[in-house]
């Protein structure tokens, strides 16, 4: 039984005594008034009231007596159905079986104003990682079946002095005893193991991790909402700096958190209002004679910070969910540029956000329908996150958009640890390697020998290669005796707006009508 339970029952049975005691009271005056034509009869004037008198008497204050326990019930009742009791079913949730949002609450303003807040305790909480990929990949029933599990390894884990509850979604919370940064990390520690170890859904193993963030309350006084919110930065923090960690709050995150929210308010602006521009770099032919495509890269001209690079907002666009709306964007302008070239693809890079939803690859289709893009004129990069997270779903997702006459591109390859099997199982159609390597070839004669395998393996398996990150006609030599197809960089050109790239490369018709 949760710790929450037994100490809300404790201090709800405190709080009837002084229903107990009016029901003392009231016996007394019953009694009393039950004995006064006794003492009546000692009086010279004593009044003639029969028996009957002193039941009626009696009767009535028992009616009193009843109604008053029956108001006290409904009253208990009704606090009861708002959640108000914590060892009331209404304190419970209902999936994990730990406490819900507003027993934690109670509990957590109660240890606060109590006597237990003259000692240290540490608030922590806790969000899983990765869970909407199980919704989304597997169905809600996996998704409950991985919460009810959550919920049993945290009780085990923190142990039965803890308050451990599920204040909705995939958050989690807990009150552990003690302090002391050493012995607070130790324990997240154990329990970001514990829910990373594997869950058997439907005889399948599913993964999820846990990001935490943790406060020290060292007394009582404090505010129970303020301190709530201090440990949701400390665990914002946690998810932004990889996930999977734990971090302890500081004063800086309440800058940073603010620093952010406007942040994102901008960036919801910008979608909106048509800040978010399509710059264009150019693909050539591997001697470098030759324009064969672009790559359209999103770019966000803030209106008083100017221009801000794809790696400052991109992510945050992901966990926002803007980036569905933000890649929508890109693509439209993307084909709409492509269009008016014909004999040139464009390239346009799919978020694993983006291709997680069901209706991408219809969304995709709409476009070229809009646009009237030839859809083989058209490729998607995607990195292999995208089939990390569920490869099964990812499949049918990429068959779908090969279905279109799309091609598709995995991006970054060779950062990865597993780009060599979905190479043989997925539809892939392009190689592109990763800059980094190319950039490593000043640096000695290891990143030369990765690049020919690399290469090599693509020729091999029919797939086009491209090189990214080109900077200097050594770099472009190289790959061009190592066998690579197409090449892109610096030493090409940089990504420009669409007016630009089509003046650099004298394309017609005139640019202004992408705009449109």
């Amino acid at each position: 039984m949760p710790a929450t339970i037994t100490s809300g029952a404790f201090l709800a049975l405190r709080r009837q005594v002084w229903g107990v005691t009016l029901a003392v009271v009231l016996v007394a005056v019953l009694v009393a008034a039950a004995s006064l034509p006794d003492w009546f009869a000692d009086l010279a004037f004593a009044p003639d009231i029969p028996w009957a008198g002193r039941l009626a008497v009696v009767a009535l204050g028992a009616c009193a007596l009843a109604l008053g326990l029956l108001a006290r019930l409904a009253w208990m009742l009704a606090e009861a159905g708002e959640g108000g009791l914590p060892h009331s079913a209404a304190g419970i949730d209902d999936l994990t079986g730990l406490s819900n949002r507003t027993a934690f609450y109670r509990a957590f303003g109660q240890m606060l104003a109590g006597p237990v807040a003259r000692h240290a305790f540490t608030l922590v909480l806790i969000d899983l990682d990765h869970f909407k990929e199980i919704n989304d990949g597997h169905g809600h029933h996996a998704g409950d079946i991985v919460l009810a599990e959550v919920g049993r390894r945290l009780r085990r884990v923190c142990g039965p002095e803890a308050q451990v509850a599920r204040l909705g979604g995939d958050e989690f919370a807990a009150i552990l005893p003690g302090g002391g940064a050493s012995h607070v990390f130790a324990a997240c520690s154990l329990i970001a193991e514990d829910i990373a170890r594997p869950i058997l859904v439907d005889g399948k193993a599913v993964h999820v991790g846990a990001s935490i963030g943790f406060l020290e309350v060292d007394g009582p006084g404090g505010d129970r909402d303020e301190l709530m919110r201090r440990a949701d930065r400390a665990l914002y923090a946690a998810k932004e700096q990889g996930r999977g960690l734990a971090v302890a709050y500081d004063a800086e995150m309440g800058r940073d958190v603010a620093q952010r929210r406007f942040f994102e308010r901008e960036l919801r602006g910008a979608v909106l209002t048509g800040e978010i521009d399509v710059h264009l770099q150019p693909i050539l032919t591997a001697d470098g004679t030759r324009l064969l495509g672009m790559e359209a890269l999103a770019r966000w001209n803030h209106s008083y910070r100017g221009a801000i690079m794809p790696g400052e907002f991109i992510r945050l666009a992901e966990e926002t969910g803007l980036i569905h709306q933000l890649g929508q964007i890109v693509l439209q302008r993307a084909c709409r540029a492509a269009v008016l070239w014909p004999g040139l693809f464009v390239s346009v890079n799919v978020s694993p956000v983006q291709m997680r939803r069901p209706d991408f690859p219809d969304q995709v289709r709409a476009v070229l329908g809009e646009t009237g893009l030839d859809p083989r004129r058209l490729v998607l990069e995607i990195t292999e996150n995208v089939m990390i997270d569920d490869p099964e779903k990812a499949l049918a997702a990429l068959r779908s958009l090969r279905g279109l006459g799309v091609q598709i591109a995995l991006d970054d390859f060779g950062t990865g640890f597993s780009s060599l099997s979905y190479l043989r199982k997925f539809p892939i159609d392009k190689l592109k390697v990763d800059r980094s390597f190319v950039l490593d070839l000043d640096k000695g004669a290891e990143a030369a020998t990765i690049l020919h395998c690399v290469i090599n393996l693509g020729r091999a398996l029919g797939l086009k290669v491209i090189a990214e990150g080109i900077e200097t006609d050594a770099h472009a030599r190289f790959l061009r005796a190592a066998g690579c197809h197409e090449m892109q960089g610096y030493l090409f050109g940089r990504p420009v707006p669409v007016a630009e790239f089509a003046r650099a490369h004298g394309l017609a018709p005139e640019p202004a009508r992408v705009a449109a």
